[in-house]
């Protein structure tokens, strides 16, 4: 019986928790999300709405104890649902949820006692006025916000580009422009040359025809005066302009669409992309490295494409492609690099490039220098490189915080593996890959109670997790900027001594795991996660 009971708790979790992203489950979050965030903004709106409009009190103090409900049924589901209720009340989060409503309930107190004192002295009002604390439970949602702007920017940026909004501003202006100038020529001539008479010596009527004449390009009304005639015939002029201009926008888009329709939508010139993460090169993988990236990160960062050909790549599947932008240029350019946003981006992938012909060890030379041109516009960012031969690892030693992988490298000790173990290429190419069936490996802060434990127990204190698929496989000791260098898997102590790794668990070890996703009970720093050091299934 306490099963299904567990399955309804993670399920009402996950959906009280803040949007992630991913399945439909999530999907049922972000709804909660925004009607939680409309819900905060309309109860804090009634405050001063209550001062503005006195007459509508009671109304609005109905909308607020409607509120409050809503807000006690929120802190009620997630106090049930928390991993450990003893420890829920004394949550930062939870603590800023119960001071939101406890104003409301505090009013609602009073007034059942009918503390008359309390009213007297006005601490009702201060009461109402402390309901902006619900201001506070923005917190919970500052990643959800702060990546929704981001996107919606982001967006915004490739709409403008891909409807031409930019020219159709500059139309509309130049239009507003004539139309004002003109109307308002127009008037002053008409009513100083034909003393008041006319259809353009009323000011408000020399507005409608003057319109007309640029719009429809049709002489409305006739100005008596030669003057008045001559510009409107210079208005007649400019609106044959203002519509053949407007009707060239509209084509040109319509042409741009149709030719680019099956490729990869192009990188906005004046955008700004942030938390993103950047391919440089082309090659075979492309499409592949794409979808496993994008299955890594389920779609909540935008991945930006730059190469040579970036402009003719084809989309093969749009859903995966639909966070995807490209931009045509050289890496080793400066201006490119600085296109690419490469100071606000997450990651860096460096292929070799199919464009770049020879040898291996000549094609390398290329893509190492690409790494060092991404290297130098931005160190802190994490890179890795793919080359074609072992041989050009010597020339990348310069580049200690760069990750560089050689695939002929691992193909011949995979085969090696293949010998002893046949069908271990299944195994390995499981691990690899990133998709909704599939394990993945982890890394995650050792937690507070295996600190002063041997491995042997850490292994133990996983195994008694049952609502976790997981499985510890190592510890790793590297440093923090050069994770995953120092680690040793599944280590056993010798006989005759004991290995450094075996040494009890130190506070400030990470341990290594297989698991289905990011484990839940390990925090996720939000520190982390704006960051972007935490991407995979965060």
């Amino acid at each position: 019986m306490s099963q299904p009971d567990i399955s309804i708790r993670e399920k009402i979790r996950e959906i009280m928790e803040p949007y992630k992203g991913g399945t439909d489950a999530t999907s049922v979050s972000l709804f909660m999300d925004i009607f939680i965030i409309l819900s905060i903004l309309c109860s804090c709106a009634l405050i001063p709405l209550g001062f503005i409009y006195p007459e509508y009190e009671p109304l609005f103090w109905k909308m607020e104890i409607g509120f409050t409900l809503i807000f006690c049924m929120e802190y009620l589901l997630r106090w049930y649902s928390a991993p450990s209720r003893l420890k829920y009340p004394f949550d930062k989060f939870a603590i800023i949820d119960l001071l939101a409503i406890l104003p409301t309930l505090l009013t609602i107190y009073a007034e059942m006692l009918m503390l008359r004192i309390v009213r007297g002295v006005r601490l009702l009002r201060l009461l109402r006025l402390l309901r902006l604390i619900r201001l506070l439970k923005f917190f919970r949602y500052g990643f959800l916000i702060y990546r929704g702007v981001v996107s919606s920017t982001i967006w915004f940026s490739t709409f403008r580009e891909k409807y031409r909004v930019s020219a159709l501003e500059r139309l509309f202006v130049l239009t507003l422009s004539f139309w004002i100038i003109g109307s308002n020529l127009l008037y002053f001539t008409e009513s100083s040359i034909s003393k008041g008479s006319g259809p353009f010596s009323d000011y408000w009527s020399s507005y409608w025809h003057t319109i007309i004449v640029l719009i429809s390009g049709i002489e409305d009304k006739e100005p008596l005066s030669i003057l008045g005639r001559i510009e409107v015939t210079m208005l007649l002029i400019a609106g044959i302009c203002i519509v053949g201009m407007l009707t060239g926008e509209i084509v040109s888009m319509l042409v741009k669409r149709i030719q680019r329709a099956g490729m990869i939508t192009l990188k906005p010139p004046k955008s700004k992309l942030k938390q993103h993460i950047v391919i440089f090169g082309n090659n075979i993988h492309l499409d592949n490295v794409v979808r496993q990236i994008n299955a890594a990160v389920r779609g909540r960062h935008y991945i930006l494409l730059v190469n040579k050909d970036a402009h003719i790549l084809k989309v093969t599947d749009p859903k995966i492609y639909k966070n995807v932008l490209a931009l045509q240029g050289d890496p080793l350019q400066r201006n490119i690099l600085e296109k690419a946003c490469l100071d606000k981006a997450l990651r860096v992938v460096v292929l070799t490039d199919k464009a770049y012909m020879g040898e291996p060890v000549e094609r390398d030379r290329q893509t190492l220098m690409e790494a060092l041109a991404a290297y130098g516009h931005n160190r802190n960012i994490p890179m890795i490189v793919e080359l074609k031969a072992e041989e050009s690892l010597r020339y990348a030693r310069i580049l200690d915080e760069v990750e560089f992988m050689v695939s002929r490298y691992y193909g011949e000790k995979l085969a090696a593996q293949a010998v002893i173990n046949p069908g271990v290429t299944e195994v390995y190419n499981s691990l690899m890959n990133f998709t909704d069936d599939s394990n993945e490996f982890y890394t995650i802060p050792a937690p507070p109670e295996l600190v002063g434990k041997s491995f042997k127990q850490a292994q133990h204190y996983f195994l008694d997790i049952d609502d976790e698929s997981l499985t510890l496989v190592g510890i790793d000791r590297s440093p923090e900027k050069h994770p995953n260098k120092e680690f040793v898997l599944c280590p056993v102590s010798p006989r005759t001594g004991v290995t450094p790794m075996e040494l009890v668990i130190g506070r400030d070890d990470r341990l290594i795991l297989i698991a289905f996703e990011r484990l839940s009970f390990g925090e996720i720093n939000k520190e982390d996660l704006w960051s972007g050091r935490i991407l995979a299934r965060s």
